[in-house]
C-alpha cells in the first residue's frame, strides 16, 4: 500500500528550540476514527475485552528510511509501533513512515482472532497473555502478508500505555513506556553560549545550487573516498545506504575534519520525509538543531544544506548527530566545502 508522508507540525528548521511538546500525531489521531468494514465476516459486537487498551514497542532493528509505494504490509522495521484493541477493533501504526491498518478482532480466554483486515483477507489466530502491563502475542496460524503480520505482532512484547482517561494528568516518560507519547518533548539546545561563526540554511540539494560547494565529501566513503585533505569519520553502527549514511540509535554521528583553508563548510541532509531531528557541532560547539525533513523539498527528496562560515584558518571539525528522541532515521548525504565565499542557492 502507499505510505503516507508524515505531517510535520514541528518548529521551523533553523529556529532555536526550547522545551516544547510536538502536536499529537495526526495520522494516529485519524486512525482512531476508522472502523473496519465486514470484508469477510460480520463485524463483532462492540464489547469491551481484557485486551482493550493501547500498547507500544520500540523495534530496535533498522528503520525504513526510504520512500516506498509497494512495500509489504506489516513488514517489521525499527522504530515506534503502536497497536490498539478497542471493543472489537484492532488498529496498528508505524510511526516512522505513517503506515497503518485496522481490523476486527474477537477473543476468548485462550485465543485472539483477527479478521476483516484492511489489507489481508486471512484470519489470524493467536494465543495471548497480558501480565503486569505486558502483552505477548504468539501466532497459532496467520498467513497475512506472507506471514509478516504474525512476525510483527509476536517479535517482541507490547507494553501498555497509560491513556489520558486513566490518569489525572499525562503520564511521565518514567511511567509511560517509550513509544506511547503522542506529544514528544523536543530536547533543548545544550549549548547556550554565543556562536562565533555564521550559519546559513539553504533548502534543497547543494549539488544543484547556483553556486555549489567546490568540494563534496560523500557521507559513505567506503567506496569513494573524500577529496584530499578531508577526513570522514562515522559511528560504525551507522548505516551505509548508497553514497549516504543513515544515522540511527547507536550509530548516531558522522563528522568531517580538515585543515585546508576553506572559507565555508556544511552538511547536506537529503532523504525521505521521515528524516528526523539533528544537531550540528562545529569544533565541538553546537551551532544548529532542527527537523531535517522540514528544511526543503525537491525532486521527491527532503532536506537542505546547513553551512558554517566566518571561522579562522586552522584545523576544523563539523559533525552531524541524530537527536534520536523521535526514533526516526536521519540521512546524511555528505559535507560540502567552499574556498571563497560560500554556496548560493536559488531560494530567498
Amino acid at each position: 500500500m502507499p505510505l503516507a508522508s508524515p505531517v510535520s507540525q514541528e518548529p521551523a528548521a533553523g529556529t532555536q528550540t526550547s522545551p516544547a511538546a510536538a502536536s499529537p500525531t495526526s495520522i494516529w489521531s485519524a486512525l482512531q476514527q476508522m472502523r473496519p468494514a465486514p470484508y469477510s465476516f460480520p463485524l463483532p459486537e462492540p464489547i469491551s475485552s481484557p485486551l482493550d487498551g493501547t500498547y507500544a514497542k520500540i523495534d530496535p532493528s533498522w528503520p525504513q528510511w526510504w520512500l516506498c509505494r509497494r512495500c509489504a504490509d506489516y513488514r517489521p522495521a525499527g522504530g515506534v509501533w503502536r497497536v490498539q484493541f478497542d471493543q472489537g477493533v484492532m488498529r496498528i501504526y508505524y510511526d516512522v513512515t505513517g503506515w497503518r491498518s485496522f481490523a476486527s478482532f474477537t477473543f476468548s480466554e485462550t485465543e485472539l482472532r483477527i479478521f476483516n483486515d484492511a489489507y489481508c483477507s486471512e484470519v489470524g489466530r493467536y494465543s495471548w497473555k497480558l501480565e503486569a502491563g505486558e502483552l505477548v502475542l504468539n501466532p497459532i496460524e496467520d498467513s497475512c502478508s506472507f506471514g509478516l503480520r504474525g512476525q510483527n505482532l509476536s517479535n517482541q512484547s507490547w507494553l501498555a500505555c497509560q491513556s489520558a482517561s486513566e490518569a489525572a494528568e499525562p503520564a511521565s516518560p518514567e511511567i509511560n513506556p517509550p513509544g506511547c507519547a503522542e506529544n514528544l518533548v523536543i530536547p533543548i539546545q545544550e549549548t547556550l553560549a554565543d556562536v562565533a561563526v555564521d550559519i546559513a540554511i539553504h533548502p534543497g540539494d547543494s549539488h544543484h545550487f547556483a553556486t555549489s560547494p567546490d568540494e563534496f565529501a560523500l557521507a559513505n566513503s567506503e567506496n569513494i573516498g573524500p577529496p584530499p585533505g578531508i577526513q570522514i569519520s562515522y559511528h560504525p553502527e551507522s548505516i551505509a545506504f548508497g553514497t549516504t549514511r543513515v544515522l540511527w540509535w547507536g550509530g548516531d554521528w558522522i563528522e568531517a575534519t580538515t585543515e585546508v583553508g576553506f572559507s565555508a563548510m556544511g552538511v547536506q541532509f537529503w532523504g525521505a520525509p521521515q528524516s528526523g531531528w539533528a544537531r550540528i557541532l562545529f569544533d565541538g560547539v553546537e551551532v544548529w538543531r532542527g527537523l531535517t525533513a522540514s528544511l526543503g523539498f525537491e525532486q521527491l527528496q527532503y532536506g537542505g544544506y546547513i553551512e558554517i562560515s566566518g571561522f579562522q584558518p586552522g584545523l576544523h571539525k563539523i559533525r552531524a548527530e541524530s537527536l534520536g528522541f523521535d526514533y526516526h532515521p536521519l540521512t546524511v548525504a555528505g559535507f560540502g566545502f567552499s574556498r571563497e565565499g560560500g554556496v548560493a542557492s536559488d531560494s530567498p
